[in-house]
């Protein structure tokens, strides 16, 4: 049996939910979190880790990264305390390979599948 690896890179894929009481939480406000936080802990952009926010909805989201940043990365979504003056906690739900077996066995309550 072979294993086909596409390019050198491989990825894991960190499903997260975002408490906090305001629910007006957009994308952008997140991503501009993500790569603060990354900034400030790291000293690293996060495209030098391999992080990409993929989906995120204000409440439940999915975050990219490079196999070799998967700790890094849930530590990093883990030290988010506040999104602009909203005060937040950021709970990681599961690590994954795929996008489809993160959504289907872990989020399919959070994250609208389509």
């Amino acid at each position: 049996m072979y294993i086909i690896i596409k390019g050198d890179r491989r990825w894991r894929y960190i499903g997260f939910v975002v408490k906090t009481l305001d629910k007006n939480l957009n994308k952008s406000e997140m991503l501009r979190e993500i790569r603060r936080q990354c900034k400030f802990i790291f000293n690293k952009d996060c495209r030098e880790m391999g992080i990409r926010l993929i989906r995120f909805d204000g409440v439940a989201g999915i975050l990219k990264c490079n196999h070799l940043e998967k700790e890094n990365a849930i530590m990093l979504l883990k030290s988010i305390k506040k999104i602009g003056s909203k005060d937040v906690e950021v709970v990681t739900i599961a690590t994954s390979g795929t996008i489809r077996s993160l959504v289907k066995k872990h989020m399919a309550n959070f994250i609208d599948s389509t």
